[in-house]
């Protein structure tokens, strides 16, 4: 089996047998190097993404306005929100009783964010084909990123009940969006009445 068939197994994994993925991923056992390797790359990914979608007037052109910022910016904000997103996975779980490492949670976040660009890349397609059926790929889109990281959460620091994980994953989820939105207040790119 390839390295294709390898990585095209483990999103088809990730989908329907979201636990028993993020185990994969956690066996796999990158180093640090690799890691942060990795993380930059899929920060880059996600700002094209993101700048696809607004050159094609896709939702992310709702969020961010008329304007498009600075790439190097959005960049440095999507290496963050993936920062933000792996701290609090790894450090809210430990704080519960947890066993997940800082590693292992941040390898999950790579693939997680991973798995959802295939998800945007083929929302944007379907922005061209049938843009209804993309603006509900966004919406189950955003499901699948909940449940996704509920169960890889779950995984990471051996945790049985899913709905607890569930609802502490949403409140540390409106605590980013909060400070990303005081970020962007500080930085200039939102009005302090947006935020």
């Amino acid at each position: 089996m390839n390295v294709r068939q390898d990585w095209l197994g483990l999103a088809q994994e990730t989908l329907l047998q979201p636990r028993g993925a993020a185990r994969a991923v956690l066996a796999m056992r990158l180093p640090p190097r690799v890691l942060v390797e990795l993380l930059l790359l899929v920060a880059i990914l996600t700002d094209l993404l993101l700048y696809a979608e607004l050159a094609f007037g896709g939702g992310a052109g709702l969020l961010m306005g008329l304007a498009a910022p600075d790439p190097l910016l959005m960049w440095m904000m999507q290496l963050a929100s993936l920062v933000m997103m792996t701290v609090a996975v790894q450090g809210l779980g430990r704080l519960f009783g947890g066993e997940g490492t800082w590693a292992g949670a941040l390898a999950l976040v790579i693939w997680l964010q991973l798995v959802m660009i295939g998800l945007g890349l083929a929302q944007l397609v379907l922005y061209f084909v049938l843009p209804p059926l993309a603006d509900l790929l966004g919406l189950v889109s955003l499901g699948l990123l909940l449940w996704l990281l509920t169960n890889f959460t779950a995984v990471l620091h051996g945790f049985r009940n899913l709905w607890l994980v569930c609802f502490g994953i949403l409140v540390s989820g409106v605590v980013i969006v909060f400070a990303l939105s005081y970020l962007l207040v500080i930085l200039g790119i939102l009005s302090p009445g947006a935020a």
